[in-house]
């Protein structure tokens, strides 16, 4: 596909600009639809508004979000200007709405630098058009099954991705075996990321999305596990297995509702290195981003600094204010992130009130049957859990699943909107954890937001 012509460039960048401008003036975040403007004009104008630029793009099933803003803040602290599409619309749409308003009228880029989400299924779509010179992937699960079909099919669906940019450097989840599978049989480079087997198990393990050789066919052993299906795994038909990470975190020195510290291993060396957001995935994700400024080139030490500043992104960990009380919410959409999130609440070891919300859209796939595979029994077990308060489109089914997972009744209430939720909220006295999935995120964060003064998403 070749640029788009002057004239078309210019027409396609006018049309993205004011349709973004007239959206946002009405409230509205136009995250998505100026894309889809500016491709009526030229189809290829993601190529135009792209050229020249150095961009990282991440995808996978959990993870990607902050992924993208560890690897933003890390280019940023190095003092470099970079674009992030903060906004999560991370379809092709979407991507073309945020490069192209990052453009000048003559659809020349404003930065040099772009981190960028993309979805799995949209990563062919997007990665010939601007050329990364890094692609993360972050882990795959189970996720969005009526839509994607078996995690086999987003991994076929990223491995069409990849194919389309040998030039570009591939950073891999060593302990994820779909996802470090990537680098069999294509000349990209790689950068591997991962955990030492004396870390040792952090969660519940489940092999279910595992997979089995891609060169044999042959079920793996096991060495070593972390959660769910992330560990050392080896073939023991014919010796295919687990890389040794080129970024490895070494150990966990220290793990709190605040962040963590570790240890961690590259070419240089080992450093401690502390993370300003909590739970052992995001470990996985800041040895991502590290892996991704690797590949960038930039400079190791800001790269490792950074990690101490960085801020949670809007719906992941996010804290809010209510009246002095702390709510954090943590977006859960699959068995694997939910029960790592499970892990997290259930370490802190004190008195907390959760609230769950489900919702079926397309943003969120309409299948729930996930709930079924999800262990609330860890949630609902934990004597710290005094008060739970269930919401969404869903929450009759949720709620039979929590009463099935031997959450007491009396600790239970459904509730059937959002701003009597807010209301119940700020009575509460215990800290509060959100967990709901991406639509129910964002219906839930509008109006906490309201409530709290916070920024729109997209801003």
């Amino acid at each position: 596909m070749s640029r788009p012509s002057a004239l078309k460039t210019v027409l396609s960048t006018a049309s993205c600009k004011l349709t973004r401008a007239l959206l946002r003036r009405t409230g509205r975040g136009g995250t998505a639809v100026p894309g889809k403007v500016a491709m009526k004009v030229a189809p290829d104008i993601l190529k135009a508004t792209s050229q020249g630029m150095e961009i990282v793009v991440v995808t996978g099933t959990n993870g990607k979000t902050t992924t993208c803003n560890m690897a933003w803040h890390a280019i940023s602290e190095c003092g470099r200007d970079c674009l992030l599409n903060r906004s999560g619309a991370n379809l092709l749409s979407g991507i073309t709405a945020d490069l192209t308003c990052n453009a000048d009228w003559r659809g020349r880029p404003r930065t040099h630098y772009a981190v960028l989400e993309c979805d799995e299924a949209a990563l062919k779509q997007v990665v010939p058009l601007v050329r990364p010179r890094a692609v993360v992937v972050t882990n795959l699960f189970s996720d969005q099954v009526d839509r994607y079909g078996g995690v086999e099919n987003t991994l076929a669906e990223i491995r069409r991705g990849v194919k389309l940019v040998p030039e570009t450097t591939l950073v891999l989840n060593a302990d994820e075996p779909l996802s470090a599978s990537l680098a069999l049989g294509v000349p990209n480079k790689t950068v591997f990321y991962g955990m030492n087997p004396s870390v040792g198990v952090r969660g519940d393990v489940d092999l279910n999305d595992a997979g089995v050789c891609p060169v044999c066919g042959k079920a793996y052993e096991w060495d070593f596990h972390i959660y769910a299906h992330l560990g050392g795994y080896r073939c023991p038909g014919c010796g295919y297995g687990r890389r040794t990470p080129d970024v490895e975190v070494m150990s966990i020195e220290d793990l709190t509702a605040l962040g963590s510290r570790i240890r961690l291993r590259t070419a240089e060396g080992e450093r401690d290195v502390d993370i300003s957001l909590p739970a052992v995935y995001n470990i996985y994700n800041a040895a991502a981003a590290v892996g991704a400024a690797l590949a960038l080139g930039l400079p190791l030490d800001k790269t490792l600094s950074s990690l101490s500043s960085v801020e949670s992104s809007f719906g992941r960990l996010e804290t809010f204010d209510l009246k002095g009380n702390r709510l954090q919410m943590i977006l859960v959409k699959n068995p694997a992130g939910c029960n790592q999130a499970f892990s997290y609440l259930t370490s802190l070891e004190e008195d907390f009130t959760a609230v769950l919300c489900l919702n079926d859209r397309t943003g969120d796939g309409h299948d729930i049957s996930w709930i079924n595979d999800t262990d609330y029994e860890k949630l609902c077990g934990d004597p710290h859990l005094k008060k739970l308060y269930v919401c969404g489109d869903r929450k009759e089914d949720l709620d039979a699943r929590l009463e099935k997972a031997g959450a007491p009744g009396e600790i239970r209430q459904i509730v059937g909107d959002y701003d009597t939720l807010l209301g119940l909220l700020l009575e509460e006295q215990r800290p509060i954890f959100a967990l709901p999935n991406y639509t129910a995120m964002m219906e839930l964060r509008k109006v906490l937001s309201t409530a709290t003064g916070k920024k729109d998403f997209w801003a």
